[in-house]
């Protein structure tokens, strides 16, 4: 398997281009790249609860399983997002099975298990179990946008420059890949600026994807 490059969680944002729908933004430890993934509304509620951004009095599902692995001893060691097929993520969970506790005068031998899991429910665990969060720099290079001072960079690595109006990119909202297509590069360029500024990630996940496609 690939180096893996370790993410935090930067914060959920409402897609501004489905209803309904919501951006998780991870980020490597510099801050330098973001991974932008859509999940939907109920995963968003229950990792901003995790997060301790939303009222806990609710419970999810993921608490259940918090509870559930308690009790038979099962710890979640990490989360890993290990592929990338037609803009879905795939990501499975490392789980450890066993117990410190010596009964007997045995120890209970440590099983190490991997478990498929959508992206979105793997990291509402991660956050439950204080689990770290690990990607593949296969994934970065083909989903991540890099930043410098703060502004999502190019392909000659210099900031992009803002000659698209925010009007455009609200314009640019409804448009669908073929709009993406007609676009020169600069444009693309001054475009995934704006998306970015203004936490408009799924459009920039798009606006990447087509990007990399003319390489």
């Amino acid at each position: 398997m690939d180096q893996l490059i370790r993410l935090t969680i930067r914060g959920i944002s409402l897609s501004q281009i489905q209803s309904g729908i919501y951006v998780l933004l991870l980020e490597e430890e510099s801050g330098r790249i973001k991974l932008p993934i859509i999940i939907e509304s109920l995963q968003a509620q229950s990792i901003a609860s995790a997060l301790g951004k939303k009222d806990p009095s609710r419970s999810f599902t993921h608490d259940l399983f918090l509870s559930f692995a308690k009790k038979f001893h099962i710890r979640l060691k990490a989360v890993v997002i290990y592929k990338l097929v037609n803009g879905i993520f795939f990501s499975y969970l490392l789980l450890e099975e066993g117990s410190d506790d010596i009964k007997e005068g045995k120890k209970k031998e440590k099983i190490e298990q991997k478990i498929d899991s959508k992206t979105s429910d793997a990291v509402a665990l991660a956050v439950r179990f204080q689990a770290p969060i690990y990607t593949t720099k296969e994934i970065f290079d083909k989903a991540g946008i890099y930043f410098e001072n703060g502004f999502p960079l190019n392909k000659e690595n210099e900031t992009s420059e803002t000659g698209i109006e925010k009007n455009n990119l609200i314009f640019f909202k409804g448009k669908s890949q073929q709009d993406l297509e007609k676009m020169t590069e600069k444009d693309l360029n001054a475009l995934l600026n704006h998306a970015v500024v203004n936490e408009c990630y799924e459009l920039a996940a798009q606006i990447k994807k087509e990007l990399d496609r003319r390489e």
